[in-house]
């Protein structure tokens, strides 16, 4: 979990314009969020209107843990997400972002230029816009 918390704040610029943004908060081990974390990994397009993501914000019909993803382009259709391990997230989100990109027929290229971090809040990861 420690190297996941190192992705707190970051935002990734694509090549076209889109982000990805990631917020992660150490909180206590609950029933809904039995790792000990809050997050948000989402993907944006130009104008900061989220096209995906995977979060644990909240809970989901008929699922125990919060765990959940938005599908691309169609983020109110909420789908279980099996948390295994901090890197399988990161791996899986990654993926996801990647198909995002080759539906749109737009490069998977993160802009090395353009790595930053987010000004730090108080807040929780919430559902981005």
């Amino acid at each position: 979990m420690f190297r996941l918390m190192g992705y707190h704040r970051r935002r990734y610029r694509l090549a076209n314009g889109w982000s990805i943004r990631f917020r992660i908060i150490s909180t206590l081990a609950s029933t809904g969020r039995p790792h000990g974390i809050k997050y948000a990994f989402t993907l944006h397009d130009t104008d900061g209107l989220r096209l995906l993501g995977f979060d644990n914000a909240h809970g989901i019909p008929r699922a125990e843990t919060y765990d959940h993803r938005h599908p691309f382009r169609r983020l109110t259709d909420l789908k279980a997400y099996e948390f295994r391990s901090a890197d399988d997230l990161i791996c899986d989100f990654f993926a996801a972002v990647e198909r995002a990109c080759r539906q749109e027929g737009v490069p998977f290229e993160v802009d090395a230029e353009e790595i930053e971090l987010e000004a730090e809040d108080e807040s929780e990861p919430e559902e981005p816009r």
